[in-house]
């Protein structure tokens, strides 16, 4: 199952990377493919931000889980078992984003949300604390702690077929004060950033689940 961008986003995001993972959960093993997506009109301000990491400050991504076996060989359907998928889901993405420096911190919301085919889901919003490069960092002060940006970590899951499928993205909410010329080239709009999170969950084209 592949999964493009909604149009209503295509154009001003393109493919960063994609990265894979095996998870085991009791007898369960679940595939995650993790594909990143970049926003281009901020592209190299965010690349200067933080090199070395492998997730924007400001990205969109979709999950794609496979589930060996799958829920129907259990008298399961996603719909039915998503109370119990979402958390265990949910601390998979957190994991995957750790792993890559970001901080994550409490939840600002977790609530049911649905979309316009009517499918159910579950969305997590958490607070992070994104990690930025000395360059772009104003050190003046001594302080030896990794200088970071508040940011935004939003991720939904939702019953497709016999699986799941995630998706979410990166909101930075504030930009470094030096250089200037670096705040002004990442245009910090976190109502438009969340906007487009909401375009990418509400335009989604996922299976019907057999239910």
């Amino acid at each position: 199952m592949t999964i493009d961008l909604p149009p209503a986003v295509a154009d001003d995001w393109r493919q960063l990377g994609t990265q894979t993972e095996n998870r085991r959960l009791a007898l369960m093993t679940i595939t995650a493919e993790t594909t990143v997506f970049e926003h281009q009109p901020t592209a190299d301000a965010l690349e200067q931000l933080h090199t070395d990491g492998s997730i924007p400050a400001r990205s969109l991504f979709l999950i794609e889980l496979e589930l060996d076996p799958p829920l129907s060989t259990m008298g399961l359907s996603p719909s039915d078992a998503l109370g119990m998928a979402a958390p265990k889901a949910r601390n998979g993405f957190v994991e995957t984003i750790e792993d890559d420096g970001i901080l994550v911190g409490d939840e600002r919301a977790s609530e049911h949300i649905d979309r316009p085919d009517g499918t159910v889901g579950h969305l997590t919003v958490f607070e992070a604390a994104y990690p930025i490069d000395d360059a772009a960092a104003d050190n003046d002060d001594g302080d030896d702690e990794a200088a970071t940006i508040d940011a935004e970590a939003h991720v939904a899951i939702w019953p497709a077929a016999d699986t799941y499928v995630m998706a979410g993205g990166l909101v930075p909410l504030e930009a470094p004060d030096e250089p200037a010329t670096l705040e002004a080239a990442l245009d910090i709009n976190p109502a438009r950033d969340r906007e487009a999170i909401v375009d990418l969950f509400r335009g989604l084209k996922l299976e019907a689940t057999e239910d």
